[in-house]
């Protein structure tokens, strides 16, 4: 198996909005490599996060994007994504509520930990049954 650090998958899931000519060579080793099929792809918790908040935040992908981004990274034959079963419910909790995936990965993350709730000051994430939000 081969992990993949975040810049890897976003020019894998992204390679058609990455302009530079650079960028684009980039994307065709990343896609020889995965095609090839000798070795799964990992991408664990952090690279997903990361990878789906630079989507959101700095390119604008709507909501409904990124949920088709991770469907098809959770259905590929060839990746392998860290504790898929955490992932597929946070996922289930971003599709039906409020907040950034990354939110309700970590909520779900915790919960799969044995945590009662998690604490935040995030109003939209707080909303969730996996949060809390922290008053005075």
């Amino acid at each position: 198996m081969i992990g993949v650090d975040t810049n890897v998958l976003l020019r894998w899931i992204a390679s058609d909005v990455v302009g530079a000519e650079d960028a684009r060579h980039q994307s065709l080793i990343i896609e020889e490599m995965i095609a090839d099929g000798r070795e799964p792809i990992f991408v664990n918790h952090v690279v997903l996060a990361e990878a789906i908040w630079v989507l959101r935040r700095r390119v604008g992908v709507s909501k409904q994007t990124l949920i088709d981004v991770i469907n098809v990274l959770l259905n590929s034959t060839n990746v392998v994504v860290d504790d898929r079963d955490t992932v597929v419910a946070a996922l289930g909790h971003y599709g039906r509520q409020r907040g950034d995936f990354p939110d309700h990965l970590i909520g779900q993350i915790n919960v799969t930990k044995g945590c009662r709730t998690t604490m935040t000051f995030d109003k939209a994430a707080a909303q969730s049954s996996n949060f809390s939000e922290l008053t005075r």
